[in-house]
């Protein structure tokens, strides 16, 4: 399960999202981003995506179109978040985002 590692629509769009490249790893990316998720993003934005209010609810990511969340994640935010290109490769991140979609939305 790996992206390409030049530029490509693979650092543009989930690769691990059914239908896209990386598709058939949809499961295997959720159980990887679940993991990614709890050790490097629910301290801020809730266990399962559930924010208490002071940072968006990861569950609403629909707004957000692919291009737009991995450049926060990569450069973080002027408002707190940090940015994670040191930390996480680009396999990472994508599974955060599949994990995240695999979530309930709200109600």
């Amino acid at each position: 399960m790996t992206c390409l590692n030049s530029v490509t629509k693979c650092d543009l769009q989930n690769p691990f999202r059914e239908g896209n490249e990386y598709g058939k790893h949809n499961a295997q990316a959720v159980t990887v981003g679940e993991s990614a998720y709890a050790g490097n993003c629910a301290g801020c934005h809730g266990i399962r995506a559930m924010s208490g209010g002071l940072t968006p609810d990861l569950r609403e990511l629909t707004e957000w179109d692919d291009e737009y969340y991995v450049t926060r994640v990569l450069n973080g935010t002027d408002r707190g978040m940090p940015a994670w290109k040191k930390t996480l490769d680009q396999n990472a991140i994508w599974a955060i985002r599949t994990y995240v979609e695999s979530l309930p939305k709200p109600e």
